[in-house]
């Protein structure tokens, strides 16, 4: 059997329409509280900085200064480790958010963006990997308690996926999820990688707002994490928004 030969799941659940409207409520109720944590998370981190810029604490942004300049010397090694690091994280249930603004920290925004979504990535498809491998009959008695979600799961688009990814479900038990599920490899793949997208930009640049030594820089980093993730829902509201007055008319 080929790796993008698809399962045949042995759940029985009749597809309604209402699951997908459904998912996507879901989805926007799960950005609506990750939207109020990132603010949160800002206004504290812009606080710390801003009293670290003022006070003896400036030792801080010293040091993390020399630790970035030691992490760039060691160059690839420093990436592959990392992007490892990540990968093996995930796969055992540590929350990937923290990892991407890790990342922000020690890379900078855009290599650390592209290191924590390849590692957190990775580590999710390991996870589903070795669900499909040996575990599959095992977790279907364990995820009982999303019946309408498994359901919407036994037709799998990256779309689907991707607003699956935006609930606020820990990622480890929707990688085993979607490991139960007839989802495809490049599906899950492609819907895990652009799930992951919008909050491991908003948390990549709050991690690199705190790795730099200049304050007005740190803000305008935070200021655009804020940005991007209001922006983010307010797409997801507008997209829901446009889908329920299609299916009213």
């Amino acid at each position: 059997m080929s790796q993008d030969t698809e399962p045949t799941s042995d759940m029985e659940h009749p597809v309604s329409n209402i699951e997908e409207p459904q998912l996507r409520e879901e989805a926007a109720r799960s950005m609506t509280k990750e939207n109020r944590k990132v603010v949160l998370l800002v206004l504290v981190v812009g606080a710390f900085m801003a009293l670290a810029h003022f006070t003896p604490m400036r030792a801080w942004i010293t040091n993390v200064q020399t630790w970035k300049n030691y992490v760039r010397e060691l160059g690839w090694a420093a990436d592959g480790m990392f992007c490892l690091a990540c990968a093996v994280a995930v796969m055992i249930g540590i929350p990937r958010l923290p990892l991407c603004a890790a990342a922000g920290l020690i890379f900078g925004f855009a290599e650390g963006l592209s290191f924590s979504l390849l590692g957190s990535t990775l580590g999710s498809y390991g996870v589903f990997l070795m669900t499909r491998r040996g575990a599959r009959n095992a977790v279907r008695e364990r995820i009982k308690n999303w019946p309408w979600l498994i359901r919407m799961l036994e037709r799998p688009s990256i779309v689907r996926v991707f607003w699956v990814r935006q609930l606020m479900v820990p990622g480890i038990v929707l990688n085993v999820l979607l490991g139960v599920t007839s989802v495809s490899h490049r599906v899950f793949l492609g819907g895990t990688m652009l799930g992951y997208l919008p909050l491991n930009v908003t948390f990549s640049l709050v991690g690199s707002g705190l790795g730099k030594g200049s304050l007005p820089q740190t803000l305008m980093q935070l200021l655009a994490a804020v940005g991007i993730i209001n922006i983010i829902g307010w797409a997801v509201w507008r997209f829901r928004t446009t889908q329920n007055v299609s299916r009213a008319d």
